[in-house]
């Protein structure tokens, strides 16, 4: 050990005349540690709500969507062919999306209603994550659970099943629309479709009634208040669309590399246009990514002012190691020699302070996201009514890597301020 360590170690440790200097050392080191503590906690919160908002949306749309300019699409089982020898797509579904008006215990409401495959809409959306059996339930249940009230709500919403065992075909509302419907399950609901046909008084709008088998509860308002589930070979017959779908659901591999692969996919798929859920909700999607970055800048203060308080320790220790430092000079001790000795200590607070602060971050992280401690009401939250915690391990490291930053460069001023000391002054009187 070089003996500007051995000296700045003795600074740092041993006991001082001045103990303000040792309290504001102990405030620098607590105040960095609560910057990268909030950075942490708080970025990992803001990836924890975008992946479950993602999650959300994909729970009811299909990262990719391929569709015609025409509003239907027939030969739909070729282009899923051709869909699926793409290496990165896992799933591929057909759709139906048409515009009906739903009328049950209260006012009808105009709404969304999206024709799946029961069978493989499971593969293509997370929709078996956010059925439920009542409106704005408790929360989500345990895995094995959901996934058992899934497969019963998606197979009781086959028209197919419907059929053979002569029952009425299923709907499942948005939670929101529910509410306004004033319909649970097992109500009855009436679907007018714009499609009209002839009656002794004139052309009426159909009408089809059906049952609500389940609740879609993603969380998100836009889509809960106006989307509905029907299997698409009953909504064909109600829309008299034949054989026909609107369009094709692609599930990929990677989420995050949806744009890129759509882009990919309407090459493939000539004829076709593509969209993707990153698009379709860009604006959300960018608001926070702005959010973050504001969060990150504001919350990075706090340790820039826990940094001065660095700056204030080591002035005084300079000012009263003086004499100290004047004796090392005098001996033969470089400016750089010296400098590194308060550069040391700086970079023991910092480094303390930043290494307590990612620990503790870390932790509260896991607290969070284990234990039910903050209760948010079912219904206004994506993804259940517990705060969501992703850690990014970049982001950890981005902030470790400020955190450590900051604090050195806060100590060039004061360990500048002891190199050019004068050894004559402290000892003139001596």
């Amino acid at each position: 050990m070089g003996y500007e360590l051995f000296v700045g170690k003795r600074y740092l440790l041993s006991p001082r005349s001045d103990r303000s200097i040792s309290m504001i050392t102990w405030i620098s080191i607590g105040g960095v540690a609560l910057g990268v503590i909030a950075l942490i906690v708080s970025t990992s919160v803001m990836n924890g709500f975008r992946s479950n908002l993602r999650d959300a949306v994909t729970g009811s749309l299909p990262h990719i969507t391929l569709f015609s300019w025409d509003e239907e699409i027939e030969a739909y089982n070729s282009l899923k062919k051709k869909v699926l020898e793409h290496p990165e797509v896992v799933a591929a579904s057909p759709y139906v999306y048409k515009q009906a008006l739903i009328t049950g215990k209260k006012k009808p409401k105009g709404a969304l209603l999206r024709g799946i495959d029961p069978q493989q809409e499971p593969s293509v959306t997370r929709i078996s994550s956010y059925l439920r059996e009542s409106i704005y339930s408790l929360g989500p249940l345990e895995e094995e659970e959901q996934r058992r009230l899934a497969d019963s709500i998606l197979g009781r919403l086959s028209h197919p099943k419907a059929r053979a065992e002569k029952i009425s075909d299923g709907i499942i509302l948005g939670a929101s629309l529910a509410q306004q419907l004033d319909v649970r399950i097992g109500d009855t609901v009436k679907v007018i479709s714009s499609e009209q046909r002839m009656t002794p008084i004139g052309d009426v709008p159909r009408v089809k009634k059906l049952e609500v088998i389940g609740i879609f509860e993603s969380g998100i308002s836009g889509y809960d208040e106006v989307l509905a589930f029907a299997d698409y070979r009953l909504v064909q017959k109600i829309f008299r669309m034949g054989k026909e779908v609107s369009g094709l659901g692609v599930s990929i591999r990677d989420p995050e590399t949806a744009s890129e692969m759509a882009s990919e996919l309407q090459q493939l798929a000539t004829g076709f246009l593509s969209s993707n859920w990153a698009d379709e909700n860009k604006s959300l999607f960018q608001v926070m990514k702005l959010e973050k970055i504001g969060l990150f800048l504001i919350l990075t203060l706090i340790i820039v002012v826990a940094a001065f308080n660095i700056i204030s320790s080591l002035i005084m220790l300079v000012a009263e190691k003086s004499k100290e430092i004047a004796i090392l000079k005098s001996l033969g001790a470089t400016d750089g020699s010296v400098r590194r000795i308060f550069v040391f200590q700086g970079v023991v607070i910092g480094l303390t302070g930043t290494v307590v602060g990612v620990i503790l971050g870390l932790a509260l992280c896991w607290v969070l996201g284990t234990f039910n401690i903050i209760d948010i009401p079912p219904g206004v939250y994506p993804g259940g009514n517990r705060i969501p915690v992703l850690i990014d391990w970049y982001d950890v490291g981005l902030t470790t890597i400020c955190s450590f930053l900051i604090c050195m460069l806060v100590t060039i001023y004061p360990s500048s301020k002891a190199a050019r000391m004068n050894p004559v002054d402290p000892l003139r009187y001596e």
